[in-house]
């Protein structure tokens, strides 16, 4: 491809505007608690957008190649609060900075009193871009579900190999719980849940959380009756109650139990097939 001059500036012009907005809103935000030139307000605010689109950046790239988003919801809290607690640190580190470059010694302790509200607002950008980051990246798996990618690592419908053949089926999944064991008839199933490494079994009266992986219950339970009909979700046949279009290329499945699961659009394929649709 060939790059032009107009085009750097075109592609970074949403994030310059943004910069400049922040810088604007914080200057005029500060102004009334301070003191301090207008001015130099604007131009310390501004090296701090700058900072902020810096740190910005850099989580953009560590969330995603992180695969925070598979993580189930106690590891990913942990997570993204360590980041969070990190990010602040270093945001109030360089806002003390920026203001020690800008303003000089003398202003400072003038400035003091913006500590407690830089802190604050470093934390809900923190959340903000967070979450902004976090949400495309699940939409962009989705996309890939909808345009019929694998969305797994382990493909939707596995080639049957001989090793598969020749295994054994299960009929009952033990689940330790404390000093009980619980014994879950297969047929009582009525989906298995993708949770981080860890699957939680459903069925009419429990949810049970087991160490175990998705691609060894897709392998191991009856392939007549058991279908992965998205990355996320193994569903027990038998206890579909309705099919409904969701939107233009997925379905949603109403199960006995009232649960609802989407599939994908490999999962609906395999679905049908089981159902000889």
């Amino acid at each position: 491809m060939k790059f032009t001059l107009s085009y750097i500036p075109l592609r970074l012009f949403p994030a310059i505007m943004l910069v400049v907005f922040y810088a604007l809103m914080q200057a005029l935000a500060f102004h009334p608690l301070v003191p301090v030139p207008f001015g130099l307000l604007l131009l310390k605010s501004a090296v701090d957008a700058v900072i902020l689109a810096g740190a910005a950046m850099l989580l953009m790239i560590i969330i995603p190649s992180s695969n925070y988003v598979k993580l189930n919801t106690a590891q990913r809290v942990i997570n993204y609060a360590a980041i969070g607690l990190l990010f602040v640190i270093l945001w109030m580190m360089a806002g003390f900075l920026s203001s020690y470059t800008v303003f000089g010694k003398d202003h400072l302790p003038l400035l003091r009193i913006l500590f407690p509200v830089s802190a604050f607002i470093g934390s809900l950008l923190y959340v903000i871009v967070v979450q902004a980051i976090h949400s495309d990246v699940r939409n962009r798996a989705e996309e890939a579900e909808v345009a019929g990618e694998p969305a797994w690592d382990d493909a939707a419908t596995p080639v049957a190999t001989k090793e598969d053949t020749d295994a054994e089926v299960l009929e009952r999944v033990a689940v330790k719980t404390g000093q009980k064991i619980h014994v879950i008839h297969v047929p009582d199933i009525i989906y298995i849940q993708s949770d981080g490494d860890y699957v939680q079994i459903v069925t009419e009266h429990n949810k049970y959380l087991k160490e175990e992986t998705m691609k060894y219950f897709e392998a191991s339970l009856p392939r007549s009756q058991f279908v992965r009909v998205h990355r996320s979700y193994i569903v027990n046949v038998e206890k579909i109650l309705r099919v409904e279009l969701y939107e233009k290329q997925s379905q949603m499945l109403t199960l006995r139990n009232g649960d609802k699961v989407r599939t994908s659009v490999s999962g609906y394929k395999a679905l049908r097939s089981v159902l000889s649709l």
